[in-house]
């Protein structure tokens, strides 16, 4: 039971340093079908699916700038949500 305890701890301790060394790469994009922007975080390694998305932003570093972009581009009538 001790080793399974401390092999959690060590997984969860590698994930934490692993995350963190990632840089966030967040963007709003918008769906073609519904017009409805969402802000995604690219730095996961996999685009969104399905990929019928356009990328709106470059790559944004905190999720605070994506929402704020989206809004920006929300006030311009460029998406629906």
């Amino acid at each position: 039971m001790r080793k399974l305890i401390l092999g959690a701890a060590l997984a969860a301790a590698t994930f934490a340093a692993t995350s963190s060394a990632n840089a966030a790469d967040f963007r709003v994009i918008k769906w073609s079908i519904t017009g409805v922007c969402q802000i995604y975080d690219f730095s996961w390694g996999f685009p969104p699916i399905p990929g019928d998305y356009r990328k709106l932003t470059p790559s944004l570093p905190t999720f605070a700038a994506a929402l704020s972009a989206k809004d920006r581009l929300a006030r311009r009538g460029r998406c629906t949500l």
